[in-house]
Formats: structure tokens, sequence, C-alpha cells
């Protein structure tokens, strides 16, 4: 299960660096005059709270199955790898599928950010 919750981690920060990419390119177009003025909230860490709680559940889940010691270590760990980062991962995919637009977030994008979230939380529980 570790294995797997690194390679997950692996993912989550290589997409999250694809999304920033993604925002810098259009921030540098818009500052040349080629491209249209950035959203006023695109950046990555402006997650909507349902993604924190989805990753959140999903984690708490995780940690009932495996039935995690509540240590202060276990518990910072969990909180960073089970909670911030599958949020900012899913966050970053809703970024990458609208170029960073607020348009077309239709079921199937909150879907995937949600299964994102879900995922991102739940193999979090193997870093421990």
């Amino acid at each position: 299960m570790e294995h797997i919750a690194v390679v997950v981690l692996a993912v989550e920060v290589v997409v999250m660096v694809s999304a920033r990419v993604g925002t810098e390119r259009r921030h540098w177009a818009h500052a040349k005059g080629r491209g249209p003025a950035p959203q006023p909230r695109e950046d990555l860490t402006f997650v909507p709270a349902a993604l924190y709680g989805i990753a959140a559940a999903a984690m708490a889940v995780g940690a009932l199955t495996t039935s995690v010691e509540p240590t202060l270590a276990a518990l910072a760990t969990v909180a960073m790898f089970g909670v911030l980062l599958p949020a900012f991962t899913a966050n970053a995919v809703l970024r990458l599928c609208t170029r960073g637009g607020r348009r077309a977030l239709g079921p199937g994008l909150r879907g995937l950010a949600a299964t994102v979230a879900a995922t991102g939380g739940l193999v979090s529980v193997g870093l421990i």
C-alpha cells in the first residue's frame, strides 16, 4: 500500500505543477498583450471547501479501515498528504480542464475532481 501511496503522491505533484505552469503561461501571455486577463481567483490554493471535505472524509474512512494509531506525527502526515494535497490536486484538475476559466464546470468535471480528492485522501493512509 505504501508504494501505491507514493506513486499517487508523485502523480499529484505532477498534476499540480502542470496546472501551475499553465497558470503562469496565461499570466505571461496577458502581460505581453497576447491573451485575456487571468481570472482573479485562478490560484491553485483557492480550493472549494467541498473538495477539502471529500478528501477528509475519504482519508477518515481509510484511517478507520486500517486502524491508524492516532499519534501527532500520524495525524500531521495524514492531514498534509490526505487532505491538502488531494484537494489542491483536484482543484488543479479543474484548472487544467477549463484552462483556468470558471466556465464549463459541469457535473462531469466536478465528479472528476471529487474522484481525485477521494482517491488521494483514501490512498494517503498508506503513507503512515
